[in-house]
């Protein structure tokens, strides 16, 4: 008897699925739409747009600015070789960068810039091409040149000195400019196709000569005026 009543009291469950449990396994087995798709494909594109610029811009100016460092590296380097070469006094005119004709020291700055179609190496006006990763192309044009400076027997012994480095893809009709190009990247480059990336401007002076001191002093004292000018030491004006 007490058997029989626990068996009535004892629940029977069925194994069956509902018709709410099929709709919650069939919900949670459901993709993404085509709509959300292609919500999804206009959010990226929206944002690659936004942040693509800047990222060519970014990318640009590097490359600009590593251009620019190269290019005052060659700069320095026909700066630095001119200097070596005149200080030891083994040279020759002909070993000097072209002179700007009528050039003062002072207005070493202001010398035009070079001309494409110049193409005689001793006219200051000639850019010179130059290879600097050996693969056999021009990567930069320079323009090496000096003013009047001061002479002993027909040779320079203290001048000015100037050198410009252009892009090679530098093109303008007459005479390209001397303004520095901008290292700021933007819609126009720079205008890097006609302005030089790099500048440099210096004094040369010999130095291994017994009047070199002389010399140097006589070369300062006609950049400057009168009441500027410094006296020449005595050895510079009696003679031996």
């Amino acid at each position: 008897m007490i058997v029989k009543q626990l068996r009535h009291r004892i629940p029977k469950f069925s194994h069956r699925i509902t018709p709410v449990q099929k709709v919650n396994a069939r919900t949670q087995e459901q993709g993404l739409t085509l709509i959300e798709c292609l919500v999804a494909i206009v959010v990226v594109g929206l944002v690659s747009s936004a942040i693509a610029p800047a990222l060519v811009l970014s990318v640009a100016t590097r490359v600009h600015s590593q251009k620019a460092e190269q290019a005052l590296a060659l700069a320095q380097s026909q700066i630095d070789s001119t200097r070596v070469l005149v200080e030891r006094g083994e040279y020759t005119v002909a070993d000097l960068p072209p002179l700007a004709t009528g050039l003062a020291d002072r207005d070493v700055a202001t010398a035009p810039g070079p001309n494409l179609g110049v193409t005689n190496p001793t006219n200051f006006a000639y850019a010179q091409p130059v290879d600097i990763d050996g693969d056999g192309q021009p990567d930069f044009l320079v323009q090496r040149f000096r003013a009047i400076g001061e002479s002993v027997g027909g040779t320079p012994v203290a001048f000015a000195m100037g050198v410009r480095v252009y892009d090679r893809a530098a093109s303008a009709t007459g005479n390209l400019s001397t303004t520095p190009a901008s290292l700021v990247m933007t819609s126009t480059g720079g205008r890097r196709n006609e302005r030089p990336l790099a500048t440099l401007y210096t004094t040369i002076a010999t130095s291994n000569q017994g009047e070199s001191l002389c010399n140097l002093i006589t070369y300062v004292n006609s950049g400057v005026a009168a009441g500027s000018r410094k006296t020449l030491p005595t050895i510079c004006t009696v003679g031996p």
